[in-house]
């Protein structure tokens, strides 16, 4: 293997920070408030600068996230970050934004990741250009760049790096190779549940391709010293991720893996302004993904494979070769039979929400390739014509996989209203609308939570605690005497209200100042169209007794046992609403006129949980009431109306 001058870092560190500039343009003149207005990128942006702060005023509660609300060890239901976010510890404590932070790291991923792969092809081949190339092709490759919000999967650099590791450990058998190999698997990690996994599967083709190179008398040394760092570094993983374990994730294995997995024609779709317009459109539009490599990679792969000349060591083509079928196969997900054995035999995969991603596998395999092809290439051209030839070839690979000047929309991640709860009372807060469906819509929440850090009932992730829409169904009735009972008995003290988003705002507004004369919520500050409440301290039997005297919506009056409720409350539409009944009886009747389907749940008005649910048909011919019976204690009823199917 190849020593890596000190120089030639340093000058193809300067190579790929200037393509970063570039391939990310303009977010370079906006590095504090630019954003591609992606959920994802929200929930990342809060997610490493949780890490910092938290790191910076509580390491050992670093699993203990403010969003999810009363859930803990919160920071398991996403990705760690905890690499990225360790990284962000100094630029989160000099500036105080978030958004900074996090476009800074996208920066640094995306260098770091080309310098690993630059270091990785110039220890096999000695060659700086192959190295400038490969970087280039695997950090600056158009999947990458459209993976922009996904800061995790841009801090590659642990693979090249693993794979480097690994290949000095197979070949020179010392004990510090090792130690550098389960480094590097531990910051995977600590990064990304999607990376470790990568880094794992490319581990295994590796040693699967090169038997022939370790499979001889220290065969027993090699095992040991992989099998030795392996465990290492297991447990120590597993000690730190101790609250993955807890949580418990596991996805079906369809419909969604499938429905995120790629196909073969992912690896012809391209959305680089270069293949788009020109040949790619059709291809793109209906593949599932974006792995085109381009022809410069794909081309320069060829001519390393197809030479007869080696510049690397023994079996490394043949390696590379293994990893990228191994990538390929594992991206089409429960498409191959591979994948779904594997899904049961392996528990980490069950946790994977999209197979896709194994298509960054391929693309690195074959920016090693392609490096390696440039390095032989040079071989056959004359001196004067070495650095012209591939400087040219290095700029037509950026040009190719130009994506922008990317679309980047100003954001205010601090908003006015904000100032305001940082300064309130200590206690949790929700905002609202709440989403449960569609629950990515809580990122922005998230990201504005790094201004006060105070527990968030809101919350985003690649999963979602038990029973978290049917929490935040009855949340998202607020000011409604269930909301507020709800909220009195999770202790939440504050409540943002963003007017603008809700259905009907002039109706919430005039309901927001009925429940302020009535005290039951107190306004601490408003803001344009939003508002901050402070929920009043009440006996819940008040707040429960309030539906019989509030007129909610125009729905149709339901009557429980002759007694008008009034109009019920209106809860996602104008088919469904929320009838309340007070009763300490053994069982109570509700008398039901509607001429329709309905169904519904009962609830605890205390705790928002679903006692049990009823189904009521009434046909439309007859003018009867029908009964219903409903469970002993307080509760509320939650129905719903269906146009009979008569």
């Amino acid at each position: 293997m190849h020593r890596i001058s000190r120089r030639g870092a340093c000058w193809a560190a300067g190579v790929f920070i200037f393509l970063a500039v570039v391939h990310t343009w303009p977010l370079v003149t906006g590095l504090d408030h630019l954003s591609r207005h992606n959920d994802d990128e929200y929930l990342n942006a809060w997610a490493v600068s949780w890490v910092a702060h938290q790191l910076l005023s509580d390491p050992s509660r670093l699993f203990e996230a403010n969003i999810f609300y009363p859930h803990e060890q919160a920071l398991a239901y996403t990705e760690p970050l905890i690499v990225p976010g360790v990284m962000g510890v100094p630029i989160l404590w000099l500036s105080g934004s978030p958004l900074l932070t996090y476009n800074l790291l996208l920066l640094l991923g995306l260098t770091l990741t080309a310098l690993a792969m630059y270091g990785l092809v110039v220890s096999w081949s000695g060659d700086h250009w192959g190295g400038l190339l490969a970087g280039a092709l695997l950090a600056f490759s158009t999947p990458m760049l459209t993976r922009l919000p996904h800061l995790q999967i841009l801090h590659l650099y642990w693979l090249p790096l693993a794979c480097f590791a690994f290949d000095r450990l197979l070949t020179r058998r010392r004990m510090r190779d090792a130690v550098l190999l389960g480094a590097s698997v531990l910051g995977a990690g600590l990064t990304s549940g999607y990376l470790v996994i990568f880094v794992t599967f490319t581990l295994g083709a590796i040693l699967l391709a090169r038997t022939r190179d370790w499979w001889g008398r220290d065969r027993v040394g090699v095992l040991w010293q992989v099998a030795a760092s392996g465990v290492v570094t297991l447990l120590i993983l597993l000690s730190i991720m101790r609250p993955y374990q807890e949580v418990q994730f596991q996805r079906p294995l369809s419909p969604e893996a499938a429905s995120i997995g790629a196909a073969l024609e992912s690896y012809l779709s391209s959305a680089t302004r270069v293949h788009h317009a020109g040949w790619s459109q059709p291809i793109f539009d209906r593949a599932p993904g974006i792995y085109f490599p381009g022809v410069v990679a794909l081309t320069f792969a060829a001519i390393c494979l197809l030479s007869r000349r080696r510049i690397a060591p023994v079996g490394t083509r043949r390696m590379l070769v293994v990893i990228a079928l191994v990538g390929v196969t594992l991206s089409l997900g429960p498409l191959t039979p591979v994948y779904t054995w594997l899904y049961h035999a392996v528990p980490p995969l069950q946790g994977l929400r999209s197979p896709i991603r194994f298509g960054i596998v391929v693309l690195f395999a074959l920016a090693a390739l392609a490096g390696l092809g440039l390095s032989l290439l040079r071989q056959r051209v004359a001196p004067n014509w070495r650095v012209v030839g591939s400087v040219s070839l290095i700029v037509f690979a950026t040009v190719e996989s130009i994506h922008g000047p990317i679309s980047y929309t100003p954001l205010e991640w601090d908003p006015p209203i904000y100032e305001a709860l940082r300064t309130a009372e200590p206690g949790p807060v929700v905002e609202i609308p709440i989403y449960g469906a569609g629950f990515n819509r809580n990122a922005r929440y998230l990201l504005a939570s790094a201004t006060h850090w105070r527990p968030l009932v809101n919350g985003f992730g690649g999963f979602r605690p038990p029973r978290y829409n049917e929490m935040s169904q009855v949340i998202n009735t607020f000011p409604s005497p269930l909301a507020l009972a709800r909220l009195q008995a999770l202790k939440v003290r504050h409540v943002v209200v963003h007017i603008a988003a809700l259905r009907n705002p002039d109706r919430y507004r005039r309901v927001l100042a009925r429940m302020e004369r009535l005290k039951l919520i107190v306004l601490l500050a408003e803001e344009g169209t939003d508002r901050l409440y402070r929920i009043a301290d009440l006996p819940q039997t008040r707040v429960g007794a309030l539906l019989f005297s509030l007129p909610w919506s125009d729905l149709t009056p339901v009557r429980i046992e002759g007694r008008s409720l009034g109009q019920p409350f209106g809860l996602q539409g104008p088919n469904q609403f929320l009838a309340y009944l007070e009763r300490t009886r053994p069982a109570s009747r509700i008398s039901l006129r509607p001429s329709t389907r309905m169904t519904g749940v009962f609830l605890d008005v205390f705790t928002g949980e679903i006692l049990s649910e009823v189904s009521v048909e009434v046909p439309l011919s007859t003018d009867s009431s029908t009964d219903v019976v409903v469970p002993p204690g307080r509760r509320a009823v939650l129905l719903s109306l269906r146009p009979s199917q008569d």
